[in-house]
């Protein structure tokens, strides 16, 4: 059973996911990346994406796109 903390770190994912599901309904993708990370961080994240029945990329672009409109709330 999770924990209070992992809770709110799922509440925050699906919220994370909802507001960049917003954003892409008005915008696409147009740009490719490609970067190195150790596998067992991307083992996680494709861990908190299956949680979620999402695919993991879908995730981690919610992340980014809240990292950079930070700013903006």
């Amino acid at each position: 059973m999770p924990n209070v903390m992992q809770q709110l770190f799922v509440m925050n994912i699906e919220s994370l996911l909802k507001e960049y599901a917003a954003y892409r309904a008005f915008n696409k993708s147009d740009c490719v990346i490609n970067m190195r990370i150790p596998h067992q961080i991307l083992d996680k994240i494709k861990e908190l994406a299956e949680t979620q029945h999402v695919p993991y990329q879908s995730l981690i672009s919610s992340v980014l796109y809240s990292l950079a409109n930070t700013e903006n709330q």
